[in-house]
């Protein structure tokens, strides 16, 4: 653990509290403060953008705050209120002159009697295009963030991510896929008619048409085009939509070669990668062990790569009494394991691309569904604020860069959910501003402080139930993970 020597040196202690277990507690609790920070850092951004357009544009600013609940610090500087409050993951601007009930009562802030003069005349009216400026700054803010971070990633030396091919790696014979006719090596060109690019957005189509049990894959075989009809079955544990037998394509790193096993006596080496076996191309490492699988204890030659060069090894599997399979005793590299969806893209408008249509592709299911069950599918499996901080902690656990994805993914998806047409968000403020720019008329205060009121309950309302069902989905996917670390050393090839 590469953190645990960093901190002795930076510490400088000597060992004898800095154990393992205290490090990895430090590291989680540096963990929490990092998710804290990511999390400010784009509602910050966001409400900066807020302030500066009303401030520029001569608005009103009673409050500024970074979090939301009780003040753990405040100052009031030229007539605005800075906080910092005890809940970090939220904020708000406080402004009279577009929001009079606004956001702040909604987030937490307060309206104290010392910083309501009854008697104080009527603020100035302000007009709507200046309304419309200051409501769309805010979500503007978050794209600038967006883009310096995508600029960040693609800039950032060395070719670290990698999409995954929406190419088939291995299909079970006894699978139904591949009695639908599913092949290894098949190029999954779109699912319903919806084009697909990456083994993710395969996982993505899989939960969308979950709902109606089965969906039509068009294939690419060798240059011909073919539909195929394939059916889901259900994770029991997760109640995710899967294709049962079915695999992507990949590479096959060797991560650890058993010491007496066949794979030593041929030779084989850690970071080797098999590239062939008896002159099959490998798609992966669980196309590789399906072929072990059938082969059985026959000799097979192997095509591996080696520091660049290509080799030739021939090895025999041995069937294992303890695993119940034919082994040739190596264990695969976990570096091959997915690619985090936000970090499949390194070119600066590929990222920008992906972050804006996977918010598009969710809104367009709700409102346009392109099959049968796919509304109920995206409801499902929508996540809140515990899945989105769950996701920051795993985030800052494996490395800052990715963090830096994540973030910018969260930003766009920030930008553009502000600004749909609901009273509570930025879009009302500029739909309520564009009807008085078209009727030459405000809207009435009442409709206005009424439509505010409900969809500020709908909002808490939907935000406490998507907690609920977030904490039931993390106590599933912990005893889902402790299952499958059991069963890993069976897994093994």
């Amino acid at each position: 653990m590469l953190l645990f020597p960093l901190l002795k040196i930076a510490l400088g202690l000597d060992g004898q509290w800095l154990n393992e277990v205290n490090v990895e507690i430090l590291a989680k609790i540096l963990s929490g403060f990092g998710v804290a920070l990511l999390f400010s850092l784009a509602v910050f951004i966001h409400e900066l953008g807020h302030f500066l357009a009303a401030r520029w544009l001569g608005l009103q600013v009673d409050a500024f705050s970074i979090g939301f609940g009780p003040a753990l610090w405040k100052k009031k500087v030229n007539g605005c209120e800075y906080k910092i409050s005890a809940i970090p993951f939220g904020g708000y601007v406080a402004l009279p002159q577009l929001d009079p009930s606004g956001m702040e009562r909604v987030q937490g802030g307060n309206s104290d009697d010392d910083n309501t003069d009854d008697t104080a005349p009527a603020l100035p009216d302000v007009a709507p295009w200046k309304r419309i400026i200051v409501s769309i700054a805010g979500p503007l803010g978050n794209v600038v963030l967006a883009v310096i971070l995508a600029a960040v990633i693609a800039l950032w030396p060395g070719e670290f991510l990698s999409v995954t091919s929406s190419r088939i790696g291995y299909v079970e014979e006894s699978s139904e896929a591949y009695q639908a006719g599913l092949r290894q090596g098949d190029k999954v060109l779109a699912i319903n008619n919806t084009k697909v690019e990456s083994w993710y957005d395969m996982l993505v189509e899989f939960q969308l048409a979950g709902g109606s049990g089965s969906a039509e894959f068009k294939v690419d075989r060798q240059g011909a085009v073919e539909n195929i009809n394939l059916s889901f079955s259900t994770n029991n544990v997760m109640g995710m939509q899967m294709l049962e037998g079915v695999f992507p394509d990949g590479q096959s790193i060797v991560g650890e070669v058993v010491e007496g096993s066949p794979a030593q006596s041929a030779g084989l080496q850690v970071n080797d990668t098999i590239m062939t076996m008896n002159n099959t191309p490998v798609l992966g490492s669980s196309h590789f062990s399906g072929l072990i699988e059938k082969n059985g204890e026959k000799p097979v030659s192997l095509t591996i790569l080696r520091n660049g060069q290509k080799l030739n090894a021939e090895v025999t599997p041995r069937y294992s009494e303890e695993h119940q399979r034919v082994l040739v005793g190596i264990a695969w590299d976990q570096k091959q394991l997915p690619v985090k969806p936000w970090m499949a893209h390194k070119e600066f408008y590929a990222q920008l691309k992906w972050d804006c249509l996977s918010v598009f592709r969710v809104l367009n299911g709700l409102v346009a569904p392109k099959s049968v069950g796919e509304r109920g599918a995206i409801a499902k499996n929508l996540g809140g604020p515990v899945m989105i901080i769950t996701m920051l902690y795993d985030s800052v656990r494996s490395g800052w860069l990715e963090s830096l994805g994540l973030l910018r993914m969260l930003c766009i998806n920030l930008a553009i959910l502000n600004l749909l047409p609901l009273p509570v968000l930025d879009g009302g403020h500029v739909c309520f501003a564009l009807f008085e720019i078209i009727t030459r008329r405000k809207p009435h205060p009442k409709v206005v402080a009424g439509l505010v009121n409900v969809f500020a309950v709908i909002l808490i309302t939907l935000m406490a139930f998507l907690v609920y069902r977030d904490i039931g989905r993390r106590v599933k996917g912990t005893a889902a993970e402790k299952a499958a670390q059991a069963e890993e050393i069976s897994e093994q090839p």
